[in-house]
């Protein structure tokens, strides 16, 4: 029973580092060459809930035992399984985050493509099918660009669709995009101009988001500094020396 129950437990671990660990970029590369054919009779099983349920299981299995090996009442079982069926949430919304995050500064990356394009000559609807069809570095940047493209082909606005995909998306630069070129459409200007200012908004919003991260990391490193090497230093230095002086006291 012993060696089954390190089995199990082993298991869950594993499968707990399985349900948290985030898509390598080869699988996300491959998720943006297209989708996988599905069998229209069969139902796709919610891959968060699928997560919640194995997040609760390997919290049971842990709790089991944990109560098991200090020989308590249920109580962990309970606690346990609830952190495990709650877990795979939050990690699931810390995910979420980070890819808006990287479809952010990807934005930054796309909107100096479409000035260096348009600058070129070529037409703004050119120019987005173009670095549509390049990519970037975030898969959420490149779906959304992908399905404004299809739907710009389909006789959609070019500017209705942009906006329409980043407010479904939640990519700010994308909103702002189809704002301006709704704003060029209208006052019958060229859309260079105005993407020449969304970029230079941008670079500015950039630029102030890396001081930003600048400025935390004095912090974090006075944070590492106490926490790491300080006890490092007293129990190296201050208790061996202090240990030194009292014994040339009492000598």
């Amino acid at each position: 029973m012993t060696t089954l129950g390190a089995a199990a437990f082993a298991v869950g671990v594993v499968a707990s580092i399985l349900v948290a660990r985030r898509s390598s970029r080869v699988e996300r590369w491959i998720d943006a060459l297209g989708h996988r054919e599905r069998t229209p009779t069969r139902r796709p099983l919610d891959r968060h809930v699928t997560e919640r349920v194995a997040g609760a299981l390997c919290g049971a299995t842990a709790g089991a035992a944990f109560a098991w090996l200090v020989g308590g009442n249920v109580l962990p079982i309970a606690v346990a399984t609830y952190a495990g069926a709650v877990a795979p949430a939050v990690i699931a919304e810390r995910r979420e985050a980070a890819r808006a995050r990287e479809a952010e500064r990807a934005c930054v990356t796309a909107v100096e493509w479409l000035c260096a394009l348009v600058a070129a000559g070529r037409p703004i609807e050119t120019a987005v099918a173009r670095v549509a069809a390049r990519g970037s570095s975030s898969t959420l940047l490149n779906e959304a660009l992908g399905r404004a493209r299809r739907d710009y082909t389909l006789g959609v606005p070019l500017h209705v669709a942009i906006a329409r995909e980043g407010a479904s998306a939640r990519i700010v630069g994308l909103i702002e995009l189809g704002a301006r070129l709704e704003r060029a459409r209208t006052l019958g200007r060229g859309a260079a101009p105005l993407l020449e200012d969304l970029r230079n908004d941008q670079r500015a919003a950039e630029r102030a988001r890396a001081l930003r991260a600048a400025s935390g990391v004095e912090g974090k490193l006075t944070l590492v500094m106490t926490l790491c090497y300080l006890p490092a230093l007293a129990l190296l230095v201050i208790v061996p020396l202090f240990l030194t002086l009292l014994n040339g006291l009492f000598a």
